[in-house]
């Protein structure tokens, strides 16, 4: 896929190099786990590589179903480390003829990830178990039914798993494989990282390429992160009109070209601590409009490293605004002030402090009825 959207036909005249082991292998299979793993990752990647040729629609489901068969192998090829009963979904029925004879119901994707967490100890991050089960979601949806997506969504979360895979090879699996098998790994992982660095600076491009628009109309203050695609080109306030039947305004995110109103964005971010996120509240009324378009833990491009309130109607971020401690709304937050109030309820604490609380007994009632 180029830049602009367009499709091309990937060119098929320049096959891709072999891996040594198999130049004069005899003709049958021979895929342990690793060998397997990293097979697919292969595949993966000479389907991405924007230097050999243009990325087809074709090429990225493929990407997408050989990612996820070896996020699958290789997970499991470290929890056969730990111990071989822990490949299976249920280890308590786990059996050696099973696992010799590759007949297992074996662990899920998220299972291996928790299993690998909790018992091998190995450092799985927040962020890459995210884009693990994003990954799933998407295979799932190609194989079994059916699947409508932006084709650069899917190549960004595919590059974000592949880094993880190699590292996790690297720094999992290398250290328990024989000196031959460690030979191997590395001459494939080698190409691998080759690859990858094809299809991260496809990504980079882009990624600058939008920003250096961004900023040339000095719009920074409002383009906030695509909960789609995790990209910094989501502008707000340049949506398209609203259509003659009162059909809502649309903007589109410049990365991955997904559509969205800016009311169905709200509610992507409305105050986390709320119970009911079925509709806004006061803590979602902006101090500048009045209106219940607050969203909260927003990423904004002109300060990317907090998460700030931003108004969806002004499209203004208000990094210094921060709920009420009695009521919750928003108010704007003094760095050197202690409690941080709104107006009706700092008036309340003045009331308080000249007059002391009332107390029921003060009109003749017990606080609590006898």
């Amino acid at each position: 896929m180029t830049p602009d959207g367009e499709h091309h036909e990937k060119r098929t005249s320049a096959r891709p190099r072999r891996p040594r082991w198999l130049r004069s292998a005899p003709p049958q299979l021979n895929f342990p786990l690793v060998r397997n793993g990293l097979d697919y990752l292969e595949s993966v990647v000479s389907h991405l590589d924007e230097s050999e040729s243009m990325i087809t629609p074709r090429d990225v489901k493929y990407a997408v179903l050989h990612l996820q068969a070896a996020v699958e192998v290789l997970l499991k090829a470290r929890l056969l480390v730990e111990h071989w009963t822990l490949v299976f979904s249920k280890p308590g029925e786990a059996t050696r003829k099973a696992l010799d004879e590759a007949t297992l119901s074996s662990v899920s994707t998220d299972s291996a990830v928790t299993r690998l967490r909790n018992i091998a100890g190995v450092d799985i991050t927040d962020k890459e178990e995210t884009a693990l089960k994003h990954l799933t979601e998407d295979r799932n949806k190609l194989q079994h039914f059916a699947m409508t997506a932006p084709a650069p969504v899917i190549e960004t979360r595919t590059g974000e798993v592949l880094d993880f895979l190699i590292r996790f090879v690297d720094d999992e699996l290398l250290p328990h494989l024989s000196q031959d098998e460690k030979t191997e790994a590395r001459e494939t992982l080698g190409r691998l990282r080759g690859s990858l660095a094809s299809i991260n600076t496809f990504v980079r491009k882009r990624t600058n390429r939008i920003r250096g628009e961004v900023t040339k109309a000095g719009a920074e203050n409002r383009t906030i992160q695509c909960p789609e695609c995790q990209h910094m080109a989501l502008v707000l306030g340049e949506g398209e009109p609203a259509g003659p039947r009162g059909e809502p305004a649309w903007v589109t995110c410049r990365f991955c070209t997904s559509r969205w109103e800016e009311e169905e964005l709200l509610y992507y971010f409305l105050a986390e601590d709320r119970d009911d996120r079925d509709e806004p509240s006061g803590l979602n009324t902006c101090p500048q409009c009045g209106e219940w378009t607050l969203g909260w833990g927003i990423r904004v491009l002109s300060d990317p490293e907090k998460d700030v309130p931003f108004c969806f109607a002004c499209s203004v971020a208000f990094p210094s605004v921060v709920p009420c401690d009695r009521c919750a709304r928003p108010v704007d937050h003094a760095a050197d002030s202690g409690e941080t109030l709104c107006g009706s309820c700092w008036d309340n604490a003045v009331e308080e402090h000249r007059y002391g609380r009332e107390d029921p007994t003060d009109y003749g009632y017990d606080e609590e009825p006898g």
